[in-house]
């Protein structure tokens, strides 16, 4: 239905299903029934083209990004807690890393932000306590934490298609608490996050993002680790050997583009990383030896 001047008199509003998935248990045989209509009003959303329709997809899938990676963090880190019992992890990794002294300063605080975006889900942990319970109990955490970390790859391939991923991209930058559980996640969950992360850095590339160099700097810093370590123990690879390429090619662009500086503190800590993995992948040896030209064209 149409109002005035054609704009639409009423607006489909995905929020409400976003916010609903998040609260089915995987197993219920109405979940696929959900997605599929999230999917369905986001992409006829998106055919319509009405300004309007555009930034209701926009604004509903940016807040779905912010609740469903507060959701993972949280599970991630109840799931540590009963491990190892807790423990100040990011912290502790940063400051583990070459150059870390250096990398600490620019990621002080950082968790305190993404508490602060995961404190506006109202209702989390009551809902949470509910999810487990529907889908055996506590022990289901990793389970629940695997369903989280599709339902977030999946609002991320959304707001790529639908050209929406620089919030996405400044909300990943801050996710160090995160990235530090993202180490120790179970293989399917940091299948997920790695794919997640390589399509935000793809998308750094397109040309359409103007992402300052800060914000580059932390996503490279937080994440090229779990690109090292992830453990890749499944039937079937994270990525293909296409995408691989693809990836390291974003990374490679997005280093050359930050002063010469971050990107030593990028590329020293890749290498450390890189040294010791059993993986081979994402192999930096062109950015690091472009990096190392440039700084001999430094001395004097």
């Amino acid at each position: 239905m149409e109002g005035i001047e054609g704009k639409p008199s009423r607006l489909p509003p995905p929020s409400g299903i976003f916010a609903l998935l998040n609260e089915m248990p995987a197993s219920s045989r109405k979940y696929q029934f959900a997605v599929a209509m999230a999917d369905k009003i986001v992409d006829e959303n998106s055919r319509n083209g009405h300004v309007e329709l555009l930034q209701i997809n926009r604004v509903a899938l940016g807040s779905a990004f912010a609740r469903t990676l507060g959701l993972l963090y949280r599970s991630l880190k109840t799931k540590q807690s009963v491990n190892y019992g807790g423990g100040a992890w990011t912290s502790t990794i940063v400051r583990a890393l070459p150059l870390g002294s250096y990398v600490a300063p620019y990621l002080k605080g950082l968790g305190f932000c993404v508490s602060a975006i995961y404190s506006t889900v109202a209702g989390g942990g009551q809902s949470e306590k509910r999810r487990r319970a529907a889908e055996g109990g506590e022990d289901s955490t990793a389970v629940v934490a695997e369903k989280y970390a599709q339902e977030l790859l999946w609002i991320t391939n959304k707001l790529r298609v639908c050209g929406a991923v620089d919030d996405a991209v400044m909300q990943w930058s801050l996710a160090s608490g995160l990235a530090a559980l993202s180490l120790t996640a179970n293989p399917r969950v940091q299948g997920s996050i790695v794919k997640i992360s390589s399509i935000l850095f793809g998308e750094l590339t397109r040309g359409n993002l103007d992402i300052p160099s800060q914000v580059k700097f932390k996503l490279l810093v937080l994440w090229l680790p779990l690109f090292c370590y992830a453990d890749n123990g499944l039937a079937y690879p994270v990525l293909t050997g296409y995408e691989k390429v693809e990836t390291e090619r974003a990374i490679d662009e997005v280093i050359a583009s930050l002063p010469v500086v971050d990107q030593e503190v990028v590329l020293t800590n890749w290498l450390q990383d890189f040294a010791i993995s059993p993986s081979e992948w994402p192999n930096l040896q062109i950015s690091y030896d472009r990096w190392c030209q440039s700084t001999r064209k430094l001395v004097p």
